[in-house]
């Protein structure tokens, strides 16, 4: 008698298979394994012949094993291949044919195979878009900067920046906009000044720049005295991401 099982040894004459795309590749290594028996002890040598034929165009494909003996110690040919399969349903029939005289047996089983498409990477999409003034470190610098454009956190940093170093009084349309941090930091005879800083900044954010949030300050003087450095620690409301910048006064 001739039959297929799987690799279990289960007889089957047909299988349904499922496979997807990982991300980043395209199609799926497929691989077909089964088991053949030909338990007719007459048969001379019990010769067989298998052939796989994956239905994708190609040429059919035949691979036999090394012959093996199952739990009742009788002899099995194992079969094995494989074959990267794009997106799309397949049915793979293996064959498998003994030498009977004068009409041989055949055994045959279809794979029913599908491949999905893999989920395509999550790209965010930039939530704000525009010009961004020079930075003090990497591009654009003030040697590099034209008119350069950028999105989300370089947008955030450069508001920030603008709206800090920009003094109450010094746009004409808009006397309200910006801060009184250079006068504090210069003109107010006050020794700790940092809770009025974070006081000032955060009260700035709420009004020009509430996609803002102020996590932490520090504060810096140089050794004359003349310039004073703010390095803000700051969080993005709309992604929720922590960035950093740095705003110098100068005397």
């Amino acid at each position: 008698m001739l039959f297929i099982t799987d690799t279990t040894g289960k007889t089957i004459t047909s299988a349904i298979l499922s496979f997807k795309e990982a991300n980043g590749q395209t199609g799926v290594i497929v691989t077909i394994s089964a088991q053949i028996h030909e338990t007719d002890t007459s048969l001379t040598g019990r010769f067989l012949t298998a052939s796989l034929n994956w239905n994708d165009g190609s040429a059919s494909a035949v691979s036999f094993g090394q012959v093996s003996l199952d739990t009742l110690g009788q002899p099995f040919w194992a079969v094995s291949a494989s074959r990267r399969l794009l997106p799309g349903t397949y049915v793979i029939l293996l064959r498998a044919q003994n030498y009977r005289a004068p009409l041989s047996d055949v055994a045959q089983v279809n794979f029913f195979v599908t491949v999905q498409p893999g989920k395509a990477p999550y790209i965010p999409q930039s939530l704000i878009f525009g010009p961004v003034l020079p930075r003090d470190s990497g591009f654009p610098n003030n040697q590099q900067w034209e008119f350069q454009l950028d999105s989300d956190i370089i947008i955030l940093e450069s508001s920030v920046k603008m709206l800090l170093l920009t003094a109450k009084g010094d746009r004409v349309m808009v006397p309200d906009y910006g801060t009184n941090i250079r006068r504090l930091l210069f003109e107010a005879n006050i020794s700790s000044i940092e809770s009025l800083l974070r006081e000032e900044i955060i009260s700035a954010f709420a009004v020009w720049e509430p996609r803002v949030d102020l996590a932490n300050i520090n504060l810096t003087r140089d050794v004359a005295g003349r310039s004073i450095t703010l390095d803000l620690t700051l969080v993005s409301k709309l992604t929720k991401q922590p960035f950093q910048t740095s705003v110098e006064f100068v005397r």
